[in-house]
């Protein structure tokens, strides 16, 4: 465990030490926020749009910042280290816990936007919602772990890690999209923990699955 923490730790002080990350997702967060605001009036938004948009920001402000993890390893020469003194499971879940957390603030941040801007809309189910945005993180952290470990190696690596990801992350956006949605209306309990469980489940397996397959994308 104090292998994957201090992975994790390291790449948290180097992200409080250059703010890369965190300033270009809450930059873009904000500007595609304000965007919607000017475009759209808050009347007509309705429930199911206003689901559809969080989703589009955390998924756009995601494929932004969140491609950097293994990428500046490669730029900065210092994945030969990481190779000599620690495991690929160790990498993996280091890597996995520090974007877990930067996907987690993408998150809130890009919910907070949306609150201030369309304060109107209101949340019938907000413990609900929030668990619905929690399970949301897990899988957008997994998936870009692994496919930041891949477009590392390559020399177009900002085209192909939203192309990569997309098809990866439909299943949980359509869960999440719809989740959100009878989240913000109050609907049924059971449909929301349905759609909740579905993506706990699914975003489990993904990392699962790409911690076994990470080994291999190490050793490459």
């Amino acid at each position: 465990m104090n292998g994957f923490l201090a992975v994790a730790y390291k790449d948290l002080q180097i992200e409080f030490r250059n703010r890369y990350t965190i300033s270009i997702t809450l930059l873009f967060t904000l500007i595609s926020t304000t965007i919607i605001n000017f475009s759209i009036p808050t009347e007509l938004i309705q429930s199911n749009l206003y689901a559809g948009l969080i989703w589009v920001v955390i998924f756009f402000a995601s494929m932004t910042g969140m491609a950097r993890s293994f990428v500046s390893e490669e730029e900065k020469g210092t994945i030969l280290l990481l190779k000599l003194i620690s495991t690929p499971y160790k990498v993996f879940f280091g890597k996995f816990l520090f974007n877990l957390l930067i996907s987690l603030l993408i998150n809130l941040a890009s919910i907070l936007m949306f609150m201030l801007f369309f304060d109107k809309i209101k949340i019938a189910s907000f413990h609900l919602f929030v668990v619905s945005i929690i399970n949301a993180g897990i899988g957008i952290a997994g998936c870009s772990t692994i496919i930041g470990a891949i477009i590392s190696k390559a020399n177009v690596k900002g085209a192909l890690f939203p192309i990569l990801s997309l098809p990866i992350l439909i299943p949980l956006l359509m869960l999440g999209i719809e989740a959100t949605h009878f989240s913000l209306i109050g609907k049924d309990y059971a449909l929301i923990l349905k759609d909740n469980l579905f993506m706990f489940g699914y975003s489990g397996f993904l990392i699962t699955l790409s911690s076994f397959l990470f080994e291999f994308v190490w050793k490459d």
